[in-house]
């Protein structure tokens, strides 16, 4: 079995200093008090986005390839049996960070370009963001070689 979880550090900091920038602008400016329901709900919308996004868990058994996005209310989970082939790819930059939709079809990514990129049998693909490719490629391709 694999399970591996990776951190989105730069999600987490940027979605932090979203939080503190409006917190300071709401001290530095003191906005009337029917501003404030909107800033404060800005910034417990930002923190939800913290647990939401923040991690992303990958599980390889003997069953699927299940994916969490961090406290897992997104999640994705590939039968084993439906899956043809497993490739190591590299995301373009400008691909982002969080659940996408490309070419390719859906991105899961928290932090990094290295992806797996997973093709089932009816020609479906998506990509696993990873730091750790070759070790989630080897996982996947042990389940499906059996």
């Amino acid at each position: 079995m694999y399970k591996h979880t990776q951190t989105g550090w730069m999600v987490i900091g940027g979605l932090v200093a979203g939080i503190l920038f409006i917190a300071a602008a709401g001290i530095r400016f003191k906005p009337r008090p029917e501003t404030w329901f909107p800033l404060s709900l800005t910034m417990g919308l930002l923190a939800v986005m913290i647990l939401l996004f923040g991690w992303l868990t990958v599980t390889v058994d003997h069953e699927a390839v299940r994916i969490r996005f961090g406290i897992g209310l997104v999640r994705k989970s590939i039968r084993i049996g439906a899956i043809r082939n497993a490739v190591r790819v590299c995301n373009k930059w400008y691909y982002g960070w969080g659940l996408r939709i490309g070419p390719w079809g859906p991105l899961y990514n928290v932090s990094g370009l290295d992806a797996v990129e997973i093709t089932n049998k009816d020609g479906s693909r998506i990509r696993v963001g990873t730091d750790e490719p070759e070790a989630l490629l080897n996982a996947i391709m042990m389940r499906i070689s059996r």
